[in-house]
This record gives C-alpha cells, structure tokens and sequence, in this order.
C-alpha cells in the first residue's frame, strides 16, 4: 500500500520504532501538538502517512500531526492495550470491520459533527457505517473499497486461460485455478484471514461470521460448509499453496511472488501491487455463486480517542485528514481508493488499470459490510492460529471453527 517516493521534511522527522510518546502537547504559542497512530508496512508507506501529516499541519499551522506507526500485525493489539491504559494517541487509525472492538477507549464523534456543521455526504456510506457502532460514528473513513480478486495476467496468458470478466461463475473460477496450477505453481492464494476468506464463503453459501445483533455464527451449517470448501482448494483440491503458519500477510506475499495466479484484495492495494509485482496484474470480482457474485466492502478512517485532551482540535485535524484534496492526493499516489465519492476520480486517473472502474462498479454493487463483533480482533488471531491445520487437511473446518467460537465467545 504504497505510492512514490515523497521528499521527506526535516521538521517532520520521526522515529518510528513503535515507542510510546506523549499522546498530545501543546506549545508555548498556543499551537496543539496531536500525536496519531497508524499502521504502515514498510519505509514508503510511511513516507506518505508522514507527508499526510505535514499536509494537515501546513493547512492549519495551530495544529501540528505526530505520527507514530507499527506494522499492521501489532497495531491493533497495541491499540487496544493504549485505548484501555487510557494513554491512547489524540488520533487513531481504525478499520471498518475491527472499529466494534474499540469503541470503549475512543470518542463518538456525532456531536463534533452537529456542532461543526461537517458534512459527510460525500463519503461513502457502507464505510461510514462500518465505522459506526450501536448507532454512533467513531471515525471519519479516508478510503473505502469492496474485496475483488486481483490475477496475475502473464499466468493466464501461459497457461492459454481467458482472463477473468466480472459476472463469471464459481465453477470458471475453479477451473480456471486448475488449469494455472502446476510446476511449483498456484492457481490462487486460499488465506484463513477475515478479509480474504469471508467474501469468498459469502459468495459460495450466502453465510455470514455474525448475524444482525452482532452475535458470532461461525458453527452455522452454511458458514462451516463454505469454509471447508474454500480450505480444500488447499487441502484437497492443491489448486493453493498450503499456509505455512498463522501469518496475515501470506496470501499478498504468495501473489506478488509470481507463482500464484490469483488471490483476493482491495481497491486501496491495487496500485501498490502494480508498483511492486514482476507482472501485470488484472482484476475481477469475486467469483458467482447461487446468488451472484457477493463480497464485502471494507475501509479505514480517524478516529479520536477518549483520552485526548484537545478533542476540537483533534476533530479539526481529522476533518483536514479525509478533506477532498487531501484523499484526492491520497489517491492519486496509490495510497487510497478515496472514501469521499468526489474525490475517486483520482484514484482512476492514477491507476491505468484497464477495466477497473468496470469491475469496481460491479462490486460495489452488491458489496455489503462485514459485520463483526466486539472482540472480533480474537477471532482473526484464531482463524490465523488454526488455519494452518485446516488449510493443510490436518483439521476439518467443523472443528476449526467451534474451537474458535468457544475460545473467542459465543457473542464476540
């Protein structure tokens, strides 16, 4: 998730080796110093979030942006210790489908809306909501996206496979994977991670991690169903790498190394792909089931913690954070499909990624928020712990999936 190379300012200088700082300042001449959390994978990931910072800081000289970043593996663990040690950054970084999880150390912002007159029409709806809880918006989203399939274009072309359209079926999908494996390589990258593997299930059975109250149904018929049929494409069927270990980042890590064909993702990793593949990347939806194609849509934004002591100025800065221009930059140096509907525009002018607006239309279409629960952060850590046994055959998903639910709580 990266863009070009930013010239970094020496005013913005930071250290960012995880270590706590003082979550807010303020200067001698009035001026408020905001520290903010977010994750980054590596040093132009950060540059960009940096360079955000200063951006924000230019616009209101009253408000300077600290930022601090870990990676995205530790960030919500460390999050969560903060939040509940009451020594929470001002400024925190929160994803859709984990905000549930949070919402006890950070603050709704529903009165600094009203108050401020900010309007949101313009950003998306289904992150705004994901980033909401019992009727309160904790954050305001900078990017939004519904999970597609990427594929890598020089496999299919080898392999004399036709390149996926949006609207193609299950079945294509898995013929298509077995003809591109072989020779030490994969038709797809199958991952027990939340993101990656629900849409899939989604589109196969219909079955969904939670219901409408937020409760876990992860031992639902359909739901175990879905998730051994898409842990055999490892197990059984070989057309996927087996998954070496509980790690997240394993199924991007397998397609960007050439050797599998297709694996799932987001619109706000598309350009970093492009940047960092050896091949051309194509994209598609998530393949037809019963019901169609269906996928989730997910997002990030700011968000304001309990503990921060200048909450004004923290809403200011974060209003700044998700202004069109400033998602509109963000988009346009592959770092965010923008959150504000004004602003993707630039997202598609950066991109030259053909079909893309086509496939990303039809996605949306029929994406819908991935509900989770309030602990949701234990069940991701669960499915990574145990996937490597259900992805390798060792384990049936019945089994996987009640071990989780019992350790994870019936209710999240």
């Amino acid at each position: 998730m990266t863009g070009p190379r930013i010239a970094l300012r020496a005013a913005l200088a930071l250290v960012l080796a995880g270590t706590l700082v003082t979550a807010c300042g303020a200067g001698g001449d009035g001026s408020k110093t905001l520290t903010w959390s977010m994750w980054a994978s590596g040093g132009e990931e950060q540059q960009v979030w940096r360079e955000l910072a200063d951006r924000v800081s230019d616009e209101d000289p009253q408000v300077t942006v600290k930022i601090e970043t870990s990676s995205f593996g530790d960030y919500f663990a460390k999050l969560g210790r903060r939040l509940d040690g009451g020594d929470a950054p001002c400024i925190v970084s929160m994803q859709a489908l984990r905000t549930t999880g949070y919402t006890q150390g950070m603050l709704p912002l529903d009165d600094l809306i009203a108050k401020n007159k900010f309007d949101v029409s313009d950003f998306d709806r289904s992150v705004m909501e994901g980033l909401s809880a019992g009727g309160k918006q904790y954050a305001l989203p900078y990017d939004v996206g519904p999970v597609i399939l990427t594929y890598n274009k020089n496999m299919f072309r080898s392999a004399g496979v036709p390149e996926p359209r949006p609207g193609w079926t299950l079945a294509e999908f898995e013929s298509a994977a077995r003809k591109l494996t072989g020779d030490g390589r994969y038709g797809f990258a199958a991952s027990p991670q939340d993101l990656w593997m629900f849409p899939m299930v989604l589109t196969k059975t219909g079955a969904q991690p939670t219901d409408g109250a937020g409760r876990m149904r992860l031992t639902a018929p359909a739901m175990t169903k879905g998730v051994q049929w898409y842990a055999d494409l490892a197990a059984r069927k070989k057309v996927a790498p087996r998954v070496p270990g509980p790690d997240p980042e394993f199924a991007e890590r397998a397609f960007l190394s050439g050797k599998v064909a297709m694996g799932a993702n987001g619109p706000w990793a598309l350009l970093n792909l492009r940047n960092q593949a050896g091949f051309q990347v194509g994209l598609t939806t998530i393949p037809a089931g019963p019901d169609g194609s269906r996928t989730y849509s997910s997002g990030s934004g700011f968000g304001i913690s309990k503990s921060c002591p200048y909450p004004e100025q923290a809403f200011k800065a974060i209003t700044l954070m998700t202004a069109k221009n400033q998602l509109e930059w963000l988009g346009g140096v592959g770092r965010a499909y923008p959150a504000r509907e004004s602003a993707q525009h630039a997202w598609y002018e950066n991109a030259h990624l053909a079909g893309a607006r086509e496939v990303l239309d039809a996605a949306k279409a029929s994406a819908i928020p991935l509900r989770t629960t309030k602990h949701w952060e234990r069940v991701d850590k669960l499915l990574n712990q145990y996937g490597p046994d259900l992805f390798s055959g060792a384990s049936s998903a019945k089994h996987v999936l009640e071990q989780v639910q019992e350790q994870a709580g019936q209710d999240g």
